[in-house]
């Protein structure tokens, strides 16, 4: 009856959200200097996005590179810490994290890992194999 056919239904969503993995979003942390420091501590990998609503580039690198499935499953398998920063109202501290790489407008998107922990600076549009090929650089190997 209705029932069972109730219970198929969620089934069929709940195994096709486990086989698909159509709700694994990546969770972004919101970005905080202390936080950094501790990941890069921590000798984690990490990938900074800073952003703002009114940037349209940020925009499409939303949609080309950090929502990109391959992007996102390369993040979950090495366990990548994601910060954002968002720079929508253009606060002091987010600047000041800027500056520090000789930026004073965004996209800005940095890597870190246990071979460079000052960061490195990806370039303002960004692709899927650079982003994976930068990871190398800051001591990430694809096994």
């Amino acid at each position: 009856g209705l029932i069972t056919a109730s219970i198929v239904l969620v089934s069929i969503f709940y195994f096709q959200s486990q086989f698909y993995n159509e709700e694994k979003r990546l969770e972004w942390t919101n970005y905080e200097n202390e936080l950094l420091q501790k990941y890069i501590n921590e000798n984690q990998f990490i990938l900074v996005d800073v952003t703002a609503d009114w940037c349209v580039t940020c925009q499409v690198n939303k949609l080309t590179t950090l929502q990109n499935r391959k992007v996102e499953d390369f993040i979950f398998k090495h366990k990548i810490k994601t910060l954002r920063a968002d720079w929508t109202d253009k606060n002091k501290e987010i600047l000041d994290f800027i500056k520090k790489y000789d930026r004073f407008g965004i996209p800005v998107n940095l890597i870190y890992g246990p071979k460079n922990k000052d960061g490195i600076l990806l370039s303002e549009i960004l692709s899927k194999d650079m982003l994976i090929d930068k990871f190398n650089e800051v001591g990430l190997y694809e096994d």
